[in-house]
């Protein structure tokens, strides 16, 4: 297919419909509740695929959507994909906690019941991970790395049960310090500008997409900042004001002005492909 022909698809979809998978970030999402009500204002779309029965599946922009809904919007300007596209692809987040230190989680992890928390070599980290074999994989701030292993000696624990005690894991620290998610190609060969910071890590395994969507229908979220979605032909820069949602009480109106706006970004040439990688400094 010619790339220039391509073009995203963006529509309007009810707030009701939109069902998250993961939590939101709470710091987060508090941050865009105050930066959108002064500024009715949404630069990049979030992401839903079809779930079925008229819902989404929200894949990326859960802050986003969420402070939407705590402002009342009735309706998100969103960017809909087909999640069955094998080029989509379902990643990993690991958190940074800046402030992690104080919160003595390794004897808090020790504590609790589900979990034997054992060292495990730096060199083990991938594969544990890879295998499933641990619920997580604690870095402290001396950079020893800890295995939180199920304390009943399975190797493999199933998807619901799995994301339970990964709940109570990211539970023991968020909120109590700042979070940040970040990214590990080698697990060897941890962030220098992280250790200056005195930080702690928690490593996690990944989903497939079909357990990611299992869990969504049955209604089991996910821990904050977890799941990263890799997703080809993402619309970027749609800019666009929100007051319309609010001005038009009727939804034909509202889909008439959201369609108007697409259509003007495609007579002004604005709507784009990039097919190559890029590095995005502003987000």
């Amino acid at each position: 297919m010619d790339h220039s022909e391509l073009k995203p698809k963006l529509d309007l979809v009810a707030t009701e419909r939109v069902r998250f998978h993961e939590h939101p970030q709470r710091r987060r999402t508090l941050r865009l509740v105050e930066k959108i009500r002064q500024d009715a204002f949404l630069r990049n779309p979030p992401i839903v695929a079809g779930l079925g029965a008229g819902d989404y599946l929200l894949l990326d922009g859960a802050n986003r959507v969420s402070a939407m809904k705590e402002l009342g919007y009735s309706h998100i300007p969103a960017q809909i994909v087909d999640y069955g596209d094998p080029a989509i692809q379902l990643k990993v987040w690991h958190h940074a906690l800046i402030q992690g230190r104080s919160l003595n989680l390794l004897e808090t992890f020790r504590a609790m019941p589900e979990l034997r928390v054992d060292p495990v070599s730096t060199g083990k980290l991938g594969r544990y991970l890879e295998l499933r074999r641990v619920y997580a994989i604690f870095v402290d701030e001396s950079a020893d790395c800890w295995g939180l292993f199920p304390s009943t000696g399975v190797h493999s624990v199933e998807s619901f049960d799995r994301i339970a005690v990964m709940g109570r894991i990211v539970a023991s620290y968020e909120g109590q310090s700042d979070l940040e998610r970040i990214k590990l190609a080698d697990f060897s060969a941890l962030p220098d500008v992280l250790r200056s910071l005195e930080h702690q890590l928690c490593l996690f395994p990944g989903l497939t997409k079909e357990e990611l969507m299992d869990l969504a229908r049955a209604k089991v979220m996910i821990p904050t900042g977890i799941t990263r979605h890799l997703i080809p032909g993402r619309a970027l820069g749609l800019n666009i004001d929100l007051g319309f949602l609010t001005e038009n009480t009727s939804e034909e109106a509202k889909q008439k002005h959201f369609r108007a706006h697409l259509d003007q970004l495609e007579m002004d040439g604005r709507i784009r492909f990039y097919e190559e990688s890029v590095f995005v400094m502003n987000e």
